[in-house]
């Protein structure tokens, strides 16, 4: 679970838009901020970009009850809720985020990933294997949806910049994140039904 959850933030912030010119290639994050104003691609919610990130910050929160120390996992816990923080709208947009409709989404979610870190953390739910198992098919899910969302989003990005952009390395990363996720959930599964 750790090589997914540091798979899913690297990918976060490589690039996911592929393009010869620098200025023009966007992390996952930019893809974020950029598809909020781009014509043609509200068919995918940009906030969704930021799935990867806040799975990271989640993937954290149920990693550490590896650590007996109660400093260790508040420690843990206050890293996770920074990764996910990064979620969190720009200044100045913050300031008036939670009534503004443009970022209220992104401002509500992010706050309660922060939450769920905590909380996760306190109920030591890493250490119940099928709360464990739950959580981490959720997260899985919640993770894959912003690859199909680049790709449904590409072609509006094509047109913006009349001409092709490609799958970049972080697009690959976060994929490769989902994959390494399905193999923890086999294995999961595999030593739970070991156990009973």
């Amino acid at each position: 679970m750790v090589i997914m959850a540091l798979l899913l933030l690297v990918g976060h912030f490589a690039p996911w838009v592929a393009h010869k010119t620098a200025v023009l290639t966007l992390s996952g994050h930019d893809l974020a901020v950029f598809t909020h104003f781009t014509p043609g691609a509200g068919i995918f919610l940009n906030q969704w970009f930021y799935l990867p990130l806040w799975a990271a910050a989640l993937i954290g929160a149920l990693l550490a009850d590896r650590s007996k120390s109660v400093i260790n996992r508040i420690l843990v816990a206050m890293g996770c809720a920074i990764i996910a923080s990064l979620g969190m709208p720009g200044y100045p947009q913050v300031l008036s985020a939670y009534r503004s409709s443009d970022y209220q989404l992104q401002f509500f979610i992010t706050l309660a990933v922060i939450v769920a870190v905590f909380a996760l953390i306190m109920a030591r739910a890493g250490q119940h294997a099928r709360l464990r198992w739950g959580l981490t098919l959720a997260i899985l899910i919640t993770a894959i949806i912003p690859l199909g969302g680049y790709l449904a989003v590409k072609p509006a990005i094509e047109q913006l910049y009349n001409e092709s952009v490609g799958i970049g390395f972080g697009w690959w990363l976060t994929l490769a994140a989902c994959l390494t996720g399905v193999i923890v959930l086999g294995s999961m599964r595999t030593h739970s039904a070991d156990i009973h």
